[in-house]
């Protein structure tokens, strides 16, 4: 048994790394749900009272010291990383940011949530199919600790074999804008993908192109790539560069253009390949890329749409996480599972 004690989701050393107040460890959070800021402890927010403990038989069954422990062993290469601004890319490194981007992933009240909104779709379906849900065997009452027991020992079964497929990633770190920050949600583990597979989705951890995002600090990104992404993208600028190339130099040569119209258009091209250059770069030393304004906003705009209802900002600027939140009502309590 644990003593009853509020029980984080988003480990505190995390936290740590957004303080307003260092002495007296608070943080600047916005509450999606009431759309309004406040200051607090850190002990005070992304955590619930027994949020890993539940009930079984007569017994109080706690995971409290199974995650401790869990973030004993990952918390050295997060600090090395948050310390050092650099990754080392070794196998060692690798398998720990897959873990530590796993255990994050699975662990928060968002997952646990949808895990509830997941039954509720299945009954109404269910229902909708004139049968009912206490007809089905194995069926029982969802409980909150039954909630949390399921979610506990699905996450058991899940996070090595989603440690191993974010390790395969290609690793990368971001830095902020300057003047700017990142934000940080109590679900902060996004997932986006350029791709569109249809109805099939394009957000798995193993489905190619998939981008993968934690805040480690809040002038730090851990970024997780499928690794065709920079080659497709330094294929794609090559090709249409050539491309203007050609296209610049017949029209110079059939004399309707001059030879500075000619170079006015390539010298984007050359510029976006030199951004490419910059980021193969980075990725080979481990050092973070710099942030655009569009970046940022994309950062951002991320935590808020994945929160369940917190998001964090050292500097408490939550004008983008407002925005959001009004104008994606449907989004207030994160990314929710849907239906055909």
């Amino acid at each position: 048994m644990s003593n009853a004690q509020n029980q984080h989701y988003v480990p505190k050393f995390i936290l740590r790394q957004f303080l307003v107040n260092q002495n007296k460890e608070q943080v600047s959070v916005y509450d999606k749900h009431l759309d309004k800021g406040f200051v607090t402890s850190i002990k005070n927010v992304m955590a619930e009272r027994r949020f890993n403990d539940f009930a079984f038989e007569d017994w109080i069954v706690s995971f409290e010291p199974i995650a401790s422990g869990i973030e004993n062993l990952i918390l050295p290469a997060y600090r090395r990383i948050v310390e050092t601004r650099r990754l080392d890319g070794s196998p060692q490194e690798k398998a720990d940011l897959g873990f530590l981007m796993a255990f994050q992933f699975l662990r928060t009240k968002a997952a646990r949530d949808r895990y509830q909104s997941l039954e509720a779709m299945i009954k109404t379906k269910i229902e909708a199919m004139g049968h009912r849900m206490e007809d089905i065997e194995g069926w029982e009452p969802q409980t909150e600790d039954i909630l949390k027991r399921e979610e506990l020992l699905g996450m058991s079964d899940s996070i090595a074999q989603f440690a191993y497929i974010i390790a395969q990633k290609e690793f990368r770190l971001a830095e902020p804008l300057p003047g700017r920050s990142f934000y940080l949600g109590d679900n902060p583990v996004c997932l986006n993908n350029a791709r569109d597979f249809g109805p099939y989705g394009n957000l798995g951890l193993a489905v190619k192109g998939i981008e993968i995002y934690l805040p480690l600090s809040s002038d730090l990104m851990l970024c997780a790539w499928c690794p065709s992404i920079v080659n497709e993208i330094r294929a794609t600028v090559i090709s249409e560069k050539k491309k203007t190339e050609m296209e610049a130099l017949g029209l110079h040569m059939s004399g309707k253009i001059s030879a500075a119209d000619m170079k006015s258009l390539i010298d984007p091209w050359r510029s976006s390949l030199k951004s490419i250059e910059e980021l193969t770069q980075a990725l080979k030393i481990g050092a973070p890329m710099s942030s655009s304004l569009e970046n940022m906003d994309f950062y951002n705009s991320m935590q808020t749409a994945n929160a369940f209802r917190y998001v964090v900002c050292q500097q408490s600027d939550f004008g983008l996480a407002k925005r959001h939140n009004k104008e994606f009502p449907n989004l207030r309590k994160g990314r929710q599972f849907s239906f055909a």
